[in-house]
This record gives C-alpha cells, structure tokens and sequence, in this order.
C-alpha cells in the first residue's frame, strides 16, 4: 500500500491522479469545508444544489456515488455521511472506516479523500492503515501533510507489516508570478563611436521610444514633411456705420 500525502489546495486537487474521490460530509456542515468545500467551489456549487435539494444529506452511514464530470481527473466521486457534529472520536473513527470499508466492497484501490478535520491525525492514519489492506494507493489531503507523516511513523513503530508502506510529500507548486532570472549578454568590446554617429543614434532612440517615426507617412513610406503655415497680418475693416470715402479716379 501507498500512501501519498498533498497539501489542501486547488493546485494540488489538479496534480493528483487517482481513480475514485472520496468525501467524508457532516450532517450540519453548511457551508462545506475542506477537501469538500474546495470541491464544491471547482464544481460550480453542485454540490451545495445537492444539500439544498435533498440528495444529499450527510446523515450517519449515508453513501452517495456520482461523477464529478469534466471539471476534476477522478472517474468516480463518493460521498459518506458521517453524521453531525459533536461526536466522540472513537465514534467519528468509526464513521471513516465504515466509508473506507464501502470503497473496498466497490473494488476501489486507487482513492484520493481527506480525513474529517475533527478526526485527529493519529486516530485518522490509524483508521486508513487498518483499513486499507492489501495493494492500493491512497492519495491524503491534509492542511499539514508533516503532521500526517509523523502521525504514521507514531502509529507504524513496531509493526512488522507497516514498514513497506511508502509516504510522499508533494511540494506546492510554484506561483506562477514568480520572478525569473533575466540572462544577461556578455559585454561587447567596440571602438567608440564619432560625434556624427552619436548624433544618428540619439536620433533612432528618440523615433523608437516614440512609438515609430512620430511623423504621418505618405504613400511611398517616407516621413512627410511638415507644411509651413501662412501667417498674415488682420486686415482693419472699417465699422457699417462710418462712411465710406470715395477713391479718387485715375487718368492716363
């Protein structure tokens, strides 16, 4: 058997290949939470239409199979009522392995599932290792998959039958804003440039800082000139009321 232990996220969710999902919900969860809530969310709500519309309850000893559609990689989706809250430990305990159990009656060996967070972590990975004989894999969420880890080295010292069992951490995946490492080119040696190719070279960062040439082109793609504008002086015009005087006529 192995066991494969993934923090509780939605990267996490999409990195993990398993057959079956397998959900553990209480009676009076609402909203969802955990493995459960982040599921919901990635369904769109479905599985909070189903708590609304009756299908699902989360009642004691409860089993629900359905698919979880295009959205998830699993095949198969289970979902266990373990009952309301304010249970004994040993009474959720049994709860789990009565859930487990069922996944084993329907030829599961390959499922994905998080512990009830009011389950301790000993108590859970002891459940899972009794439960869970024979080959398998099963794929553990858990908000601290090192808690989980240490969980199984307390309840597998001393036993002989517990110490093939393989335990992974999967390491989060990078943020995809993560800052990269800009290369650097190696530094050219050149002769310095004269005054005129300075002069062309501030030139080409001023057009290219621009955006492009900056000047309207014509047809043939070569910058237009600029057109000079006319300037003329406001001629005095005489006001409608003054009188014209007569302009004298001239003889040849």
């Amino acid at each position: 058997m192995e066991l494969t232990f993934f923090p509780l996220t939605l990267d996490a969710i999409d990195q993990a290949a398993a057959e079956s999902l397998c959900l553990f919900v209480g009676a009076d969860e609402r909203p969802l939470t955990g493995l459960a809530g982040l599921v919901d969310w990635r369904l769109l709500a479905r599985l909070s239409r189903l708590l609304r519309g009756g299908q699902i309850t989360g009642d004691t000893g409860e089993a629900v199979l359905t698919s979880p559609g295009t959205r998830l990689a699993f095949r198969k989706m289970f979902l266990f009522g373990i009952g309301p809250s304010g249970q004994t430990e040993e009474q959720l305990q049994q709860r789990v392995a009565q859930g487990l159990r069922k996944l084993a009656d329907a030829g599961v060996r390959d499922a994905a599932l998080q512990l009830p967070p009011r389950l301790s972590a000993d108590a859970g990975v002891r459940t899972l290792v009794e439960e869970m004989q024979g080959p398998g894999r099963a794929v553990v969420f858990a908000p601290e998959p090192q808690r989980m880890i240490a969980a199984l080295s307390k309840v597998s010292r001393g036993q002989a039958r517990l110490e093939q069992r393989t335990v992974k951490v999967q390491a989060p995946a990078p943020a995809s804003g993560a800052a990269r490492e800009i290369p650097i080119a190696p530094a050219i040696e050149s002769e310095p440039p004269d005054a005129e190719a300075e002069r062309v070279q501030e030139e080409e960062a001023v057009i290219t800082a621009r955006g492009g040439c900056g000047f309207p082109r014509c047809a043939s793609g070569s910058p237009r000139p600029a057109r000079a504008r006319r300037t003329t002086r406001p001629r005095a015009r005489a006001h409608p009321s003054t009188p014209r005087e007569p302009v004298p006529s001239r003889r040849r």
